[in-house]
Formats: C-alpha cells, sequence, structure tokens
C-alpha cells in the first residue's frame, strides 16, 4: 500500500530517502508534495477549491462516491506520511541543530583561545618593548658622555672654518670649468673665444666670467677658467668636449671641470701616466684616454668620434 508503485501519494519520495543519510532539504519538500498531493485529492473528490480550511465533515459525508475505504486510505496515507517520513525528517533537524550548536559552542571557545593568546603577545611585545627602550636610553646616555667629551676638540672653531671654506669651494668649483690649449695673445677677446668654442658643441649658453689661470709664461698658453650660471651646464660642456677632437683647428683644445689644487695634483699624475702609455703603445688603432679619473684603452673603430 505504501510503495510508490501501489500509492501515487507516494511517488515522490526517491530511494535516498530511506538511508541513514544527513538531514537535506529535498527531503522536506518530498514530504510536503505528497501531503498535498493527498489534499488536492481530498478536495478534488468533495468539489472543494485548493483551500484545505473549507474541508468539513458535512462534505465528506455528503459525497455518496466517498467510501469508507477511500477514506480510509486517505487517512493512512497522511498517517505513514507522518510516522515514516516527517517524524525522521524531525529527528534529523534536531540533530542537526544540536551539532550546529555544538559547533558555535566550539567556535566560541577557540576564539576565547585566540584573545588570551593575543593578550599574552601584546603583554611580551610591551615588555620587548620596554627593554628595548631601557637599552636604547643607556646607550644615549653613554654616547652623550663620550661626545661631550671629544665634541671640544672635534668642533674647533678652525676646524669648523677649515670645514665650510671647504664646501663653499666645491661649491663654486662645481660652476666653473678649465679650458687648455686656448692660444694666448697681449691684448685678446677671451669671451669671445669660448663662445667660439662652444659654438663648436652647439651649445650657447651665458657666461659669467672669465679668466686666465697661472703664472704668465712667453712659452706656455695659460689655462682659461670659465664660469657658468649652474653645475648641469658645467657638465653637459665636459660631457660634450670630445666632440672637439673632430673639428678642425679645435683638435688640441681640452676641457675638463675646475679641480681643487689636491685633485689638480692627483689628476696630473694621471696625466703623466697616460703619456708613458700613449708613447708605449704599438697597436696604432689603440687610443688610450682619461675618462672618470681613470686611464681607458679603445678601439678607434668602436668610437666615431676618435677617427678623422
Amino acid at each position: 500500500m505504501y510503495s510508490p508503485d501501489e500509492n501515487k501519494h507516494l511517488r515522490f519520495f526517491t530511494e535516498q530517502f530511506f538511508d541513514k543519510t544527513p538531514f537535506k532539504g529535498r527531503y522536506v519538500e518530498q514530504v510536503v508534495t505528497s501531503m498535498e498531493s493527498v489534499l488536492d485529492e481530498v478536495c478534488e473528490e468533495i468539489g472543494v477549491d485548493v483551500q484545505y480550511q473549507k474541508i468539513t465533515t458535512e462534505s465528506l459525508t455528503s459525497k455518496t462516491k466517498i467510501t469508507r475505504n477511500k477514506l480510509a486510505f486517505w487517512l493512512e496515507t497522511v498517517k505513514y506520511l507522518l510516522n515514516n517520513r516527517a517524524m525522521p525528517l524531525l529527528e534529523k533537524a534536531v540533530h542537526v541543530q544540536d551539532e550546529v550548536e555544538r559547533l558555535q559552542r566550539e567556535k566560541i571557545r577557540d576564539q576565547e583561545t585566540i584573545i588570551q593568546l593575543q593578550n599574552k603577545l601584546i603583554e611580551k611585545r610591551d615588555e620587548q618593548i620596554d627593554s628595548v627602550q631601557a637599552t636604547v636610553q643607556k646607550e644615549i646616555k653613554t654616547y652623550s658622555a663620550v661626545v661631550s667629551k671629544s665634541c671640544a676638540t672635534a668642533l674647533a672653531p678652525r676646524k669648523i672654518q677649515t670645514a665650510v671654506r671647504k664646501v663653499t669651494e666645491e661649491a663654486d668649483r662645481s660652476r666653473n670649468f678649465v679650458i687648455y690649449g686656448v692660444e694666448e695673445k697681449q691684448a685678446e677677446n677671451l669671451d669671445g673665444k669660448v663662445e667660439g668654442i662652444l659654438r663648436e658643441l652647439d651649445e650657447k649658453l651665458p657666461i659669467e666670467t672669465t679668466s686666465r689661470i697661472g703664472t704668465k709664461q712667453a712659452d706656455k698658453c695659460r689655462p682659461v677658467k670659465v664660469t657658468l650660471r649652474s653645475s648641469d651646464n658645467v657638465n653637459l660642456i665636459v660631457k660634450k668636449s670630445k666632440l672637439l677632437r673632430t673639428k678642425e683647428g679645435f683638435k688640441s683644445i681640452y676641457i675638463c671641470p675646475d679641480r681643487s689644487v689636491e685633485e689638480r695634483r692627483a689628476f696630473k699624475k694621471l696625466v703623466e701616466e697616460l703619456r708613458a702609455k700613449r708613447s708605449a703603445e704599438t697597436d696604432s688603432d689603440k687610443v688610450h684616454l682619461i675618462r672618470n679619473n681613470k686611464i681607458i684603452t679603445i678601439d678607434k673603430k668602436s668610437d666615431p668620434a676618435l677617427t678623422g
């Protein structure tokens, strides 16, 4: 009577319903659908719209075609649905709810444990910070004591003046460059000569001052010191100065940054080494140059500016 083949109201159940499976929502839908199927048939038999609250005892007994067997069949089916379908689902649902509550309690306990661990970590970190602060303060006091003893010597007025003068001179020199190989005459337009050299480099920059440096000698041309408005312009001219080696009438011109006395001595030594290296060179394709305060050797074929 209660198999899907014999009772059409039970055809909605799947075989998995009879297994000991966890609570699932689709099993509830199967029970509800079967219950509605029974009530729909009752309403159809007694001629009532599908509104179950309108079913009364009179409507069930007034229809002669509704036999006791038919009514008993419906009641047995509903009883079967309640006892064998609805109740097991309710029991599983209660079990699921209990499991959810258990998991929630475990989660709360885990969160409380995490909070306790975080508090301990914060306390430990505070202790470490206090320890570091104490160590730093101790070291600062020690360092202050050492500095206070050595300050008088380290910051002597003469040393301060020397350091300031050195920094100032370096800042002033950064706007200067020196030209070697410019012909020197008794009455000369030095600004015009420098402007002519800059034109060969495709540059037209405002010149602040030009002057010869060093002691005048009959058989030598003194270098020319040129001051521009910014160190960037000086760097540009020095970088492009190698192009003069390709210009007719300017191949003997050499441009370099303005150097201090110590730097000039070091550079002079470097030039002497360069001359010795050039004198000893036997390969005509090899060229020795000074770049970035170092002597380098390159092949003429690798640098078009060196040919011609």
